[in-house]
């Protein structure tokens, strides 16, 4: 069965599901045809003692947790402390029953200095992270739950854009403990063919992220999300589908129903 999963707000505290609780907001999506939730950093503030107890209460299960980490910082230091964050969300993530524990490895322009040649920066990025998630990669495997790096667009981070150099540093790592997301917003702006994309890493991919054109939900846009969908049902991908998106309209319920229905009935017809 396809497993939908919503960000429970934006980024800048714009509500996606409504409910004046967790508990509330649960049950919503629940009704209205969702599995997984990702929850807004205001909800985590409520302490995860409370949390697990919602969820327990609930059919909603919690997409992801942990994550974090300047992995790529130009202080070492901060690498460091990267790296004992996000073996602190794996563990988390595991306690709680997360799919897993999202990973970008930098946001922004590159804040470390490249070497002499024959080495560029890219290149000079990709050992540091791949080192990292190597010292990280262990705790990912014996709790049982993957770092999901999240390449990003051009216009976001100048390190992973494309699902084929998620895949490239899954494969150096050589971990089962580090898997890589496909986003359809981020894929719609860096991918030629997003399906051939999803096919030739379909080994790596361990989550999904939707959001039409215009990084509202879908079916709001002009995003054909076929050939993605296609790709994932012929991959035999099963895990969450989540809305990584703002919600346009005034009834955000009825929204996220509608866009429920239109991912459903968009996989059915691939």
């Amino acid at each position: 069965m396809l497993k939908l999963g919503t960000y429970e707000a934006w980024f800048d505290g714009e509500v996606i599901v409504p409910g004046e609780t967790l508990e509330k907001r649960l049950a919503n999506l629940a009704a209205w045809g969702y599995q997984g939730i990702q929850l807004a950093r205001g909800t985590l503030e409520l302490g995860w003692p409370a949390i697990k107890r919602a969820l327990a209460d609930s059919p909603v299960e919690l997409c992801i947790a942990g994550g974090g980490g300047r992995l790529l910082a130009a202080d070492g230091g901060e690498r460091r402390a990267g790296v004992e964050r996000i073996v602190e969300g794996l563990r988390l993530a595991a306690e709680v029953g997360a799919v897993g524990s999202i990973v970008v490895p930098m946001f922004g322009r590159p804040e470390v200095a490249p070497p002499e040649p024959p080495k560029t920066l890219y290149e000079l990025e990709c050992e540091m992270l791949v080192d990292l998630l190597s010292e990280i990669a262990p705790t990912a495997e014996e709790v049982g739950v993957p770092v999901i790096l999240e390449p990003l667009n051009r216009y976001e981070t100048h390190f992973l854009n494309r699902l084929e150099q998620g895949a490239a540093i899954c494969r150096a790592v050589g971990s089962p403990g580090i898997k890589i997301m496909a986003d359809f917003f981020h894929m719609n702006i860096e991918e030629a063919d997003i399906g051939e994309a999803i096919e030739e890493a379909a080994e790596y991919i361990a989550y999904v992220h939707l959001a039409d054109s215009n990084r509202y939900q879908p079916g709001a846009g002009h995003l054909d999300f076929a050939p993605g969908l296609s790709a994932l049902k012929r991959m035999g991908y099963d895990g969450f589908m989540t809305l990584e998106c703002r919600v346009m309209g005034q009834d955000k319920g009825q929204a996220l129903i509608e866009s429920a229905r239109y991912v459903r009935e968009s996989w059915d017809r691939v």
